[in-house]
């Protein structure tokens, strides 16, 4: 008896996440640096956003519930301010009106931006900086976008796209 318990926590222990056993590869990291349509097989990525020109990340146009990703702008900087350099805009379903939620909250401590109705982007300015980051998730019917950016007027809530 006491055996087979030892073999269950053996076999527990070693199924768990763990610093040790979480091996690379694990987390689905992907660069951008033009256009780019997520797939929902996509879910759960890190999409690193480093544009060599103004650029669009569209979401997965079919909503499945529990669909994930964070987007985070990457200028191959340290995370100096303002220093993006170009436009990045998030898709949330453009022309679908899809009631989308979320807020914006910035490190400098103004009050951020917060979604409304028919905004169906994130707009980040060229002048947006290295490390301002997007989780974002749906249930099925609408997106929940929540940022943390250095400087919240140049990331914003919007009904199109910047230019």
């Amino acid at each position: 008896m006491g055996s087979k318990r030892a073999i269950n926590l053996l076999r527990n222990g070693l199924m768990r996440p763990t610093m040790t056993n979480v091996g690379v590869g694990l987390m689905k990291i992907i660069d951008v640096t033009a256009d780019r349509t997520l797939s929902e097989g996509e879910s759960g990525s890190i999409v690193l956003v480093d544009p060599a020109a103004t650029t669009a990340i569209t979401l997965p146009s079919t909503l499945v519930k529990g669909w994930h990703c964070s987007v985070i702008l990457d200028e191959s900087e340290t995370g100096a301010d303002t220093t993006m350099d170009q436009i990045v805009n998030i898709d949330l379903g453009s022309g679908s009106n899809l009631a989308n939620v979320g807020q914006i909250h910035e490190v400098d401590g103004a009050a951020g931006d917060l979604c409304v109705a028919n905004d169906d982007f994130v707009t980040c300015s060229a002048a947006a900086s290295p490390g301002d980051r997007f989780d974002i998730f749906t249930d099925g019917n609408r997106w929940y976008v929540y940022g943390f950016v250095k400087d919240a007027t140049e990331c914003v809530f919007a009904t199109a796209a910047a230019s």
